[in-house]
């Protein structure tokens, strides 16, 4: 429905295709180039140049084919849509989001057709629009669980395949025993890069054809099963070979040739079933065939003027674009001054070391990292050790770099284990101020672990704290791994920190496993949490830079002083008064500044110490040893600056 039709006899400011683009770029270039930036970070999105390509093929045809001349469309439906995308484009710029940047272009796009064509050109801008939106990740992560799926179908199913053909093996997992080998079915082997880049090509190809958006369905699930099958075959082809033949195709060449020939296939079959279903139907014949030719070129833009509500569109765009601009350098300049990991340590060489003896343990293996491809969140290197002490060998390893938090419990289900219990242990005066995750597992025959990690951004925050951007709840619930209320509640109490997004930062985790069967024994507990508290500390000083005092003391001397207090409160009974207002005095001096705050600290802790000394008490021992600590790590921070740990 339209109202009426554009006027070019007006006599004021044309909006020019060049103007119209100015204003684009300036309302959403910010935000797309972060957008298509951390697209780029993933494997599975790294076909959206090619979508983005045939998405302009499509625009141009449909824009060359619409019928002039053209009407406005309707203001009742225009005038929300204009709100929607400007309320979209106003928070994604606020709180710096370029998810949310693309979406508020999609919404633009579709509001810029209707409101220049109505319904004509909606029609010949919708193949375009579609198949840009096939490179909007959904939210929540939602494509990580998809994956996830998809790994879990094509494991069961080719241990059902493989059966049948009397290949012996075992399902652990997703991993696939046969004899002498194991065969992880990981997430670029799951077929999640074949289904996102084929659904792509399939949208592209029936848009090509001028097909119905239920033909389009139903091509669209065809591809879906095709390449579910497909990967089906390929894995459970691959053991079969592997077994019979000794011939490798998960890895090197082969598994890259095998690769480019399903995809040949793949398209063949979205070629083959489109022209399938067009012979067998005739309800979509007559629309194989392009619209006559339109003599009319008049330009989209013919008739629209740079005045009223254009203007204000465009102005208020402007301004948003500023705002953008402003946000990201906060955030990019935010994250840059903030950054306490040595980015030049996490290039994947093997310059992390372990000590042959760590705490009674004697280090018995060193395996270098080895890079990974990443499909979502999972780190590109990682660099393990192994630690042996009364005949229990453990692994000690540190995964790095990956982008948003990922729950390593979701790696270890996928190698056969079964999560139990998960312990939060918050960071306290007892583990160095340092929060981790402690996980009870179990394995077929017995085999029982506790499973430690520890995970740090770039910008120094132990991420397995409650509280803030956290991906964690005060029970150690993994919020950001959940259901999906579980996902949405952690996306809106992030929304308050947004200038310093857990989720955006890039991570690094340090883990240990601990494996027996039947279970560890609390003596070899207690040993194994040890041993992580000091690798911990010891892998951490290797690319976890000193921050400054004015940063990052004041913090960390008021929670170790804060958990003095309560370990004074709770040893000794006549001492918490004089104790909390030393400890009071010691958290303002902190507050006060870092020219003042070693001396001012240290003679407030002093006085801290003695009056609960005068209590007694054996309960303030440690106590004394983490304010002391404070104090000795407030001093050297002072004396030395900003001097990377890894250099001293």
């Amino acid at each position: 429905m339209q109202s009426t039709t554009h006027d070019s006899s007006h006599a004021g400011r044309p909006l020019t295709p060049v103007l119209a683009g100015t204003f684009l770029a300036i309302g959403f270039g910010p935000l797309l180039a972060a957008f298509f930036f951390n697209l780029w970070k993933f494997d599975t999105y790294q076909f959206f140049p090619l979508a983005l390509a045939g998405a302009g093929l499509l625009l141009w045809r449909g824009l060359n084919e619409v019928e002039r001349p053209l009407g406005y469309g309707s203001g009742w439906l225009t005038f929300p849509l204009v709100l929607v995308f400007l309320a979209v484009l106003s928070a994604a710029a606020v709180m710096w989001s370029p998810w949310l940047g693309a979406a508020a272009f999609l919404l633009a796009l579709a509001t810029g057709a209707w409101w220049l064509g109505g319904w004509p050109l909606w029609k010949a801008v919708f193949p375009a629009w579609l198949l840009f939106l096939t490179v909007l990740p959904p939210p929540l992560k939602l494509d990580a669980r998809f994956a996830l799926l998809l790994q879990e179908w094509a494991t069961a199913g080719s241990s059902r395949v493989l059966a049948i053909l009397g290949i012996p093996h075992f399902l652990s997992g997703l991993i696939i025993e046969i004899p002498g080998q194991r065969l992880l079915v990981e997430e670029a082997c799951s077929g999640i890069n074949s289904v996102l880049f084929m659904t792509s090509a399939c949208v592209f190809y029936a848009m090509w054809q001028r097909r119905s958006l239920l033909f389009l369905g139903v091509l669209y699930a065809g591809t879906i099963c095709c390449v579910l099958v497909g990967n089906l075959v390929r894995i459970t082809s691959g053991a079969w070979l592997l077994f019979h033949y000794q011939i490798d195709l998960f890895h090197g060449w082969k598994h890259e040739a095998l690769g480019l020939v399903l995809t040949g296939v793949y398209l063949g079959f979205i070629v083959g079933m489109d022209a399938l279903l067009a012979a067998l139907t005739t309800i979509h014949r007559q629309r194989r065939h392009a619209p006559e030719p339109n003599a009319d070129k008049t330009p989209i833009l013919e008739g629209v003027f740079f005045e009223g509500g254009v203007k204000f569109v465009a102005v208020l765009m402007v301004l948003l674009g500023g705002v953008q601009l402003l946000r990201g350098w906060q955030f990019h300049y935010g994250r840059e001054t903030a950054q306490v990991v040595n980015p030049e340590w996490m290039d994947g060489s093997a310059k992390f070391t372990m000590p042959q003896e760590l705490g009674g343990w004697r280090l018995v293996s060193d395996v270098l990292p080895v890079p990974k491809r990443a499909a979502f969140e999972d780190g590109v290197y990682s660099h393990i050790w192994q630690y042996a002490k009364g005949g229990m060998v453990v692994t000690v390893s540190l995964d790095y770099p990956f982008f948003n938090y990922h729950d390593v419990t979701v790696c270890y289900r996928g190698a056969g284990w079964e999560i139990g219990d998960r312990t939060l242990q918050r960071a306290s005066a007892g583990n160095g101020m340092v929060p981790s995750m402690e996980v009870a597992m179990q394995k077929v025959g017995g085999i029982n672990a506790d499973l430690l990690f520890s995970t740090i951004n770039e910008s120094g925050v132990w991420l397995e704290e409650p509280g803030g951007g956290s991906p964690f709840g005060e029970d150690g619930s993994p919020l950001a791994e959940g259901g999906l209320m579980e996902r949405l509640t952690h996306r809106l109490r992030q929304l308050p920190y947004a200038d310093d997004s857990m989720d955006s930062a890039m991570n690094y985790r340090i883990q240990l496993l601990a494996a027996a069967r039947g279970g560890l024994s609390t003596v070899q507990r207690r040993d194994v949490q040890r041993l992580f508290q000091e690798a911990r500390a010891h892998l951490a000083n290797q690319f976890v830079e000193v921050q400054p005092v004015a940063v990052a003391t004041p913090d960390a001397t008021e929670r170790a002083l804060r958990d003095a207090a309560k370990a004074a409160q709770e040893g000794v009974e006549s001492a918490p008064d004089a104790t909390e207002r030393a400890v009071q005095e010691a958290i303002k001096a902190a507050r006060e500044g870092a020219e003042s705050l070693p001396d001012a600290t240290d003679k407030a802790v002093r006085e801290a110490v003695r009056s609960a000394q005068d209590s007694g008490g054996e309960t303030l021992d440690a106590t004394k040893r983490v304010i002391m600590e404070a104090v000795k790590e407030a001093q050297e921070a002072k004396a030395g600056g900003e001097k990377p740990s890894g250099d001293r």
